[in-house]
């Protein structure tokens, strides 16, 4: 399943899924859902199981889950509404924002692609090495990518990510893939003259709008086995990163297993796994966006993040 969180007109932003050529509002549909079968305050009941934030809907756990699977056996028309709202529409009505919003956390792992370590040369870490994003750089697809003052050298990073769905603390390999909801695409935008500069990253990773994230999140039984997926990177028309996630030092139940060892992860919390070869700045020459610059990724299974880059 391919989880969204849209808008339509002037509503803020709303958890939903494409039922054949529609986009459907889930919360609402829920509302409706409860509205006929005479349960009582339905409001709160939909709000409580199917809520309007794909986050908030993650932490509702096994029981959200049941219920997203009874509405989703409704029929859907475009004339539906619940409390006088429309929870239906076509596709070209709405548009897309980041499916993973306020997570309690952004985890990103660095050096964790074979061709990555190979290309520059630098040994396989002996653990997984991270470090983190605030929410203040997430965006979604389509949404522009700020290109700070602050910085000479704006660096692309193509990144399958993974979304908690289940609170996990101390995970065994064998049971971490139980735990993730789904798969999603992330681009670890990077300044890169700063992270040099500082000798750490956080300044260089975490500006406004560095960590475009999206089109969705697409469940785990969907994606299948998300260690063997291609992905690919285009500045413009210029293909610069071509890999495939079979190329990961560190394979995903690994980083589950590790991670919450370390801390708890929590329903929402978005780990981007590595980025593989071909950075901007270790090409000759290199290979930088500039404002105006498109930079779109393609992951097999999960779609396409698109992003330009416009001037602070």
């Amino acid at each position: 399943m391919k989880l969204f969180m849209f808008s339509y007109g002037e509503r803020e932003s709303r958890f939903g899924t494409v039922v054949g050529d529609y986009m459907v509002d889930l919360n609402l549909a829920c509302t409706s859902l409860m509205d006929k079968e005479g349960v009582f305050r339905s409001c709160e009941v939909a709000d409580a199981l199917v809520p309007s934030d794909l986050v908030r809907f993650l932490q509702g756990g096994e029981r959200s889950w049941n219920m997203l699977g009874e509405v989703l056996k409704m029929p859907f028309a475009l004339t539906d509404k619940a409390r006088g709202k429309r929870y239906v529409f076509k596709l070209d009505e709405v548009s897309l924002a980041n499916p993973i919003q306020n997570p309690e956390k952004v985890i990103c792992m660095a050096h964790n692609y074979h061709d990555f370590v190979k290309e520059v040369g630098v040994p396989i870490p002996p653990e997984p090495r991270m470090f983190s994003k605030y929410n203040n750089a997430l965006c979604g697809p389509n949404d522009p990518i700020v290109y700070p003052k602050m910085t000479k050298c704006l660096g692309y990073e193509a990144e399958l990510a993974f979304v908690i769905g289940k609170t996990a603390r101390n995970v065994e390999e064998k049971d971490a893939l139980s735990y993730i909801a789904g798969y999603t695409i992330f681009n670890d935008v990077s300044a890169s003259d700063l992270t040099s500069m500082d000798k750490q990253v956080l300044r260089g990773k975490t500006f406004d709008t560095f960590a475009p994230v999206g089109p969705c999140l697409v469940t785990s039984d969907e994606v299948g086995d998300a260690g063997n997926l291609d992905v690919k990177l285009w500045v413009n028309d210029v293909l610069l990163q071509n890999s495939n996630t079979k190329e990961l030092v560190y394979d995903i139940p690994t980083l589950v297993s590790f991670l919450s060892r370390v801390f708890s992860l929590t329903p929402g919390d978005i780990v981007a796994t590595g980025t593989p070869g071909g950075l901007a700045k270790d090409r000759n020459p290199t290979t930088y966006m500039k404002v105006g610059d498109t930079c779109t990724i393609k992951i097999e299974k999960l779609g396409i993040l698109s992003n330009r880059i416009v001037e602070e």
